[in-house]
């Protein structure tokens, strides 16, 4: 792996920029309300929302990431965007070069925007390893990127074939609660479905059950929490809705790789 280089550039962005492998693996931080005209990308790339929101305008179509989201761009996708007035961080993963879209299989063939907590998690984890300077750092990177597009691909694929049906609301409503948990009664209530159908069919688009994905939201708002407040970790597995800090730790050890300590002080190190 190249040594990840910070550059401060002289409108404010911070980049952190390191190679494994394939991969060109990015954490951009953009100030508040930042804004940039056209450009033209010469490569594709991944794009995780790691925090804050921005808007991205295509040729007169407008497409927000805000929450845990993603996006695929293709070599030029020519856009502009403007970020929301709070602090921002995206994590960018392109081919390292510019004719090696291979490991990307189909993602960077067309521009698509998608919802996926897990690629949220992957891309954190990954902005922590940028960080990490010991011999595994490299292989570790190039393994959460590999996690990532699996994960991107499988998300994209669902989102093509679910369209904007009544499972997209259920999502949407899990992640705007969050980290409150809606019961499945209150969810079929809001879709006009019968709890079991919404249980049996959430699992079957996504894989997992309704309490698994919002485990996982919990986790990534957890992350969040850790970044950016300085709220005690007992007090932020509290809020997040486990029972203790010990089983918090256990949990946020598995999804993220790290304890909730080692994650705070990695992401603030890189700040």
């Amino acid at each position: 792996m190249t040594v990840a280089r910070i550059d401060v550039l002289p409108d404010g962005r911070r980049s952190l920029r390191a190679v494994a492998g394939p991969f060109e693996i990015t954490r951009l931080s953009f100030p508040p309300s930042f804004a940039h005209g056209v450009i033209d990308p010469p490569r594709g790339y991944v794009v995780v929302l790691l925090e804050g929101a921005v808007c991205k305008t295509f040729c007169r179509e407008d497409a927000t990431l805000a929450g845990a989201a993603f996006a695929c761009v293709p070599a030029g996708a020519a856009h502009s965007s403007v970020f929301a007035a709070s602090t921002n961080d995206v994590l960018i993963v392109r081919p390292a070069r510019d004719v090696d879209e291979h490991p990307f299989g189909h993602l960077l063939r067309e521009r698509r925007h998608v919802s996926a907590a897990a690629a949220a998690t992957l891309g954190r984890r990954m902005a922590g390893e940028l960080t990490a300077h010991d011999s595994s750092a490299a292989l570790a990177l190039e393994g959460l990127a590999l996690q990532l597009l699996a994960t991107a691909g499988r998300a994209a694929r669902g989102h093509d074939e679910r369209g904007a049906g009544w499972l997209r609301t259920v999502r949407e409503l899990l992640h705007d609660h969050i980290p409150e948990a809606l019961s499945l009664h209150e969810l079929g209530a809001a879709v006009g479905r019968h709890p079991a159908h919404v249980a049996r069919a959430f699992r079957r688009e996504h894989g997992v059950t309704v309490a698994q994905y919002v485990r996982a939201l919990r986790l990534e708002w957890a992350g969040a929490e850790l970044a950016a407040s300085d709220a005690s970790v007992a007090r932020i597995a509290s809020d997040a809705g486990f029972a203790d800090q010990s089983h918090f730790t256990r949990a946020f050890r598995v999804a993220h790789g790290v304890t909730p300590g080692r994650y705070r002080r990695l992401v603030r190190a890189s700040e």
